[in-house]
């Protein structure tokens, strides 16, 4: 039987990383599978594409981003998984997060910050893409 899968795109939070308090799967709905996590920096001045793109580069640049939420996944399916996250489909799930009349050169973030330019470390986009089971 050939399942189906769906992506779904959460932003979980903005800001220090060492103000993050983490993102569990303990409560999830059983019917997420898989998780692929990101970070990315910001200034607060990226444009909805930049955001995008920025969350694409971070995952396609993980040796192993996929975290198996389901044990009992065959290995045809995490194939399924696995062809299931290309660029234009995180792209697709990412974008579902934002309202239609948002352009992508539009501002991602609605307030800007200024931001000391000789910051060590950037506040981060933290957020994760779920894999949902569809039966």
């Amino acid at each position: 039987m050939n399942k189906r899968f769906s992506l779904e795109a959460v932003i979980d939070y903005v800001g220090y990383a060492d103000c993050y308090s983490g993102h569990g799967h303990a409560f999830v709905d059983p019917k997420v599978v898989a998780c692929i996590r990101f970070g990315v920096p910001v200034t607060y001045k990226e444009t909805v594409r930049d955001i995008i793109d920025l969350i694409i580069e971070d995952i396609d640049n993980q040796i192993d981003p996929i975290e198996w939420l389901d044990e009992n996944l065959t290995i045809e399916e995490k194939d399924q998984i696995a062809d299931l996250l290309t660029d234009d489909n995180i792209r697709e799930a990412i974008r579902a997060l934002i309202p239609k009349d948002v352009k992508d050169s539009d501002p991602f973030f609605e307030e800007t910050y200024e931001l000391d330019n000789d910051l060590v470390e950037y506040p981060l986009l933290i957020g994760y893409i779920h894999v949902w089971r569809e039966e």
